[in-house]
């Protein structure tokens, strides 16, 4: 059985890690501070619409405290601002061999698996590994507490569209067994074959985290439909510009929707995105550069307008930094619609 060392144990590493552990998967979780504690001390738990679980996956805190071996599938889970430093720093771990000795790097010997959202982790992974897999993540997930990960899809826990990245034949291979290992795991998956059939769920799945800066800026409960229409279209123009194809919804399109629909998880009232997670937990950071900040650096390299997603991303990188602009962005989540329907809307 292969081990998976799952990097990030947020919201979609910690469902991941939750779910296949109790399934009988062999993980190996990374955690960091208060989560690590929390999970070290009780168990990871994982709520869901079904009910809960605590799963007691292997825990590692760095690195370091991995001995990789033979086998092993890095699935890396973290944010993509994060993912640019952790790429180099796994790529070089050493990798023991059956007779104990090291046989290599990550890099030159294990696949990973990304799990994230965007398309700039793939296309830095084969920078540092010689075997890449990317899966499109579809699951409303929540990470805010230590030690506890809550998903809202059932009767799966979300879906994954795995495919290979790279050439070498065994980002294939990885992809089917990861797929398979999800299924088992109580995850809708589906194996793509190739990179051509890849990229364009990516670039789809990117549409829809567009609404993520909307989110992160207006919090749970606020509709911004209209705004997130008009994002879309920006991107869609700038997609048209650069010849990029892309999938509508990937759930749709392998007719899985019924398996991942929305429900109630008890005690939980506001769910959001993980943009809006990492600034309800205070990182100081956030992903939404490398989601709508994709399609303004497209746009600007080919000359499409992208001012609307630019006006977003800009707000959402003051926010994650504490910043107001000067009393630019209200306090007030009405206050702040208003202001983004005059910019993007009118």
């Amino acid at each position: 059985m292969n081990r998976y060392v799952i990097i990030g144990a947020g919201a979609i590493g910690g469902t991941l890690a939750a779910a296949g552990s109790d399934a009988g998967l062999s993980i190996t979780v990374i955690a960091r501070g208060e989560h690590a504690d929390a999970i070290a001390a009780g168990g990871l738990a994982m709520r869901t619409p079904s009910g809960n679980i605590t799963a007691r996956p292997e825990l590692a805190r760095s690195p370091e405290e991995v001995e990789l071996r033979t086998g092993d599938v890095l699935v890396l889970a973290t944010k993509t601002n994060q993912a640019l430093t952790a790429l180099p720093q796994w790529a070089d771990r050493p990798v023991t061999g059956a007779s104990g000795t090291v046989i290599g790097t990550a890099g030159e010997l294990l696949p990973i698996v990304l799990l994230l959202n965007g398309t700039e982790a793939a296309r830095q992974a084969p920078r540092h590994f010689r075997t890449v897999v990317a899966a499109t993540v579809w699951m409303p997930a929540l990470f805010l507490s230590p030690g506890e990960v809550i998903t809202r899809m059932q009767p799966d826990h979300g879906a994954y569209f795995a495919g290979p990245v790279t050439a070498d034949p065994e980002a294939v291979a990885t992809a089917r067994q990861f797929v398979t290992d999800a299924r088992t795991a109580g995850f809708a998956a589906e194996a793509l074959g190739s990179a051509d059939e890849l990229w364009p769920h990516i670039w789809g799945k990117l549409l829809t985290n567009l609404a993520n800066g909307l989110d992160s800026i207006l919090g749970p409960g606020i509709e911004y439909g209209e705004l997130n229409d008009a994002l879309k279209a920006e991107a869609k123009a700038v997609y048209a510009a650069a010849g990029i194809d892309h999938v509508g919804s990937s759930p749709k399109a392998f007719d899985i929707e019924d398996r991942i629909e929305l429900g109630e998880v008890a005690g939980v009232e506001e769910f959001a995105s993980s943009s809006w997670q990492s600034l309800a937990r205070g990182t100081g950071s956030i992903e939404t550069d490398y989601l709508g900040g994709e399609i303004v650096r497209i746009g600007n390299t080919l000359g499409v307008p992208v001012g609307k997603n630019a006006f977003v991303m800009r707000w959402c990188r003051a926010l994650a930094a504490g910043d107001d602009l000067a009393g630019q962005i209200p306090a007030d989540p009405q206050e702040r619609l208003a202001v983004l329907r005059r910019v993007i809307l009118d």
